[in-house]
């Protein structure tokens, strides 16, 4: 999912608008469970968990999710990845920007697996269609064939080192940029849900923008469960209910959807999702795609790449890919019709 691409989802049991940054009690079965919510990557978060010696997490969860920003936020003009972006020259002195490397690779990974479905290196395709600046747009198919998709080729991004070890990242087409929108929110719940982990917290719930992980059981002595909402278009968040709820037992989810985001370009509704290999918004009867893995990362890149692939592409992805650790859950067109696809 994405900050970018994906829908919001709903956590039961949990305020479904987060207005300010707080850290609460949560009623308990047992020892407390608190709660600290907050903005951060151009959406929010809700992090809940349970905590033997009652310590507030709140300000070193913040200091992590800053310093991910600073390293990977395409909205941050300051940050590693808009550094480079704008950079004029080829190659790029990383120095300490280890999340950024980690991200990428993993960015790189999924580019690799998914036949280039999942392609870090869109920025100057969504910005061409006018998503990140909403501007008025005459589509150049040309144009984007010729000279957008030179630009995007993730295989020219490199990674490399020195005699002394100091890694530097390498484009070979200086307007090419990288975007992590896909799979930075999961990235970040990941980062946080070893933070907690790490500190001996063994029951907890991380969701920023709608990316998910869950440990353990919740303040009601149950295991979490969240709730995919009903993909109806240009709908606000939570208003027509749910069209599944699903447990999470130690595991990730992440969700990406179709049908809020999208904008009108000589009379055609072109929806957020791009194709990296043909440079046109999708065109399929996928509404909402909902990923389970054991990392939020891989779920939110896997959750933005069958968006791009469509029903039964995706279907024989997981079928071909045969990794048990990955469920889906998806929520397709059908004459006007919901209808429902799942692996589990």
């Amino acid at each position: 999912m994405t900050l970018e691409g994906n829908i919001r989802l709903l956590l039961l049991f949990l305020p479904l608008l987060i207005l300010s940054c707080n850290f609460t009690e949560k009623e308990k079965v047992g020892l407390p469970y608190y709660e600290i919510n907050g903005s951060a990557q151009g959406t929010t978060f809700s992090i809940v968990y349970q905590d033997t010696l009652s310590r507030d997490f709140s300000s070193k969860i913040d200091s992590l999710l800053r310093e991910i920003d600073n390293q990977l936020s395409t909205y941050d003009s300051s940050s590693f990845v808009s550094q480079f972006n704008k950079s004029n020259k080829n190659t790029y002195l990383i120095e300490s920007n280890n999340l950024f490397v980690e991200c990428f690779n993993r960015s790189k990974y999924f580019h690799k697996v998914t036949n280039g479905y999942f392609n870090a290196a869109i920025f100057p395709l969504v910005e061409y269609w006018g998503f990140y600046n909403n501007k008025e747009l005459d589509v150049d198919s040309s144009f984007i064939i010729d000279s957008i998709i030179p630009l995007i080729q993730m295989d020219s991004i490199t990674i490399v080192s020195d005699s002394k070890n100091n890694k530097y990242i390498t484009k070979n087409n200086i307007n090419s940029m990288l975007d992590f929108n896909a799979i930075a929110q999961g990235y970040s719940v990941d980062l946080v849900a070893a933070f907690l982990s790490s500190n001996g917290v063994v029951n907890y719930m991380v969701e920023i923008g709608g990316e998910v992980t869950a440990k353990g059981i919740n303040s009601k002595g149950k295991t979490w469960r969240i709730g995919i909402e009903r993909p109806v278009e240009g709908s606000s968040i939570g208003e027509h209910g749910f069209q599944n709820i699903i447990s999470l037992d130690n595991k990730s989810l992440a969700t990406s959807g179709n049908y809020r985001k999208f904008k009108n370009i000589n009379g055609k509704k072109v929806s957020h999702t791009i194709d990296p290999l043909t440079g046109f918004s999708v065109d399929n009867n996928l509404l909402s795609v909902s990923v389970i893995t054991d990392y939020a990362a891989d779920a939110d890149a896997l959750a933005t790449s069958f968006m791009v692939m469509g029903l039964d592409s995706s279907i024989k992805f997981i079928n071909e890919y045969n990794d048990t650790t990955i469920k889906v859950y998806f929520i397709y067109d059908s004459l006007g019709d919901f209808k429902e696809w799942s692996s589990f």
